[in-house]
């Protein structure tokens, strides 16, 4: 199949994407493809434009030049219902009413599916009882927002994006408010939603021994562009970490191969 082919079969490709705020360029010339099923990191150190990128991929940032194209479409001729029916964002600080309840706010996931004025259709509510089941959230449904933990409320906003069901998920450090615990089953949990869903799922994290035990491949983003991409093995050394991020670690690795890194101090 000729390289071509390939990349338009892929739900998500970015071909020489590039943005800019108030003149100051943020990146420049960036390219990748995410494929159905995979898990795929994006790291890279503060500040480097990775929000950016996650907002220039769904529309958000309507600045950003190049083009992306969603399911071998072009994003920009889509519609944002449309858009939503295919891409969904989890950002790092969701902006919902704290006065609804965990319940109400996941259901707002179904939101694109849902014609004008309709009320939910039977599968609408089993989105949303799956998605409050994956998340550990049914003896919370009624709870309001305003009283659940940071973390809690980053579940929430998880499982609205699971409720969504669209085939393109991106989430911006999802884990950033989170315990050990949910750290890891949230790292489970997309994984398995990329193998069970055919998902393609786009994570922009800082946890790297997360993202080298779970994830299919890593970008790493520096200095405004992509400046390595590929499987965790290849990626996490201790060379990068320390040209990327500054950072003194010491690499390792499991008997399954996967990177393990350790602070030196």
């Amino acid at each position: 199949m000729p390289a071509t082919a390939k990349r338009e079969a892929d739900p998500l490709v970015a071909v020489d994407l590039s943005a800019a705020y108030e003149g100051q360029r943020v990146f420049a010339g960036v390219s990748f493809s995410l494929a159905r099923g995979t898990l795929t990191a994006l790291v890279g150190p503060n500040g480097c434009g990775k929000t950016t990128l996650l907002h220039a991929l769904c529309g958000i940032h309507t600045e950003a030049t190049g083009e992306v194209r969603l399911q071998g479409q072009p994003l920009r001729g889509l519609d944002r219902r449309e858009v939503a029916r295919r891409i969904g964002l989890v950002p790092q600080f969701s902006q919902i009413d704290f006065g609804v309840t965990v319940e109400e706010a996941v259901a707002l996931g179904r939101y694109p599916w849902l014609g004008m004025l309709a009320p939910p259709a039977p599968e609408d509510r089993a989105a949303v009882e799956e998605a409050l089941a994956a998340l550990d959230l049914v003896v919370l449904r009624r709870r309001a927002l305003q009283t659940l933990s940071g973390g809690e409320r980053q579940r929430v906003f998880l499982a609205r994006a699971l409720a969504q069901a669209a085939p393109v998920l991106l989430l911006d450090e999802p884990a950033a408010s989170l315990d050990l615990r949910y750290q890891q089953e949230t790292f489970e949990r997309l994984r398995a939603l990329a193998r069970e869903r055919g998902a393609a799922v786009l994570v922009a994290d800082h946890h790297l021994n997360l993202v080298a035990a779970t994830c299919d491949s890593v970008i790493v983003l520096h200095h405004g562009s992509i400046v390595a991409q590929g499987a965790p093995r290849e990626i996490v050394t201790e060379e990068m970490i320390r040209a990327v991020f500054g950072a003194r670690m010491r690499v390792t690795h499991d008997p399954q191969g996967r990177p393990q890194c350790l602070w030196e101090f």
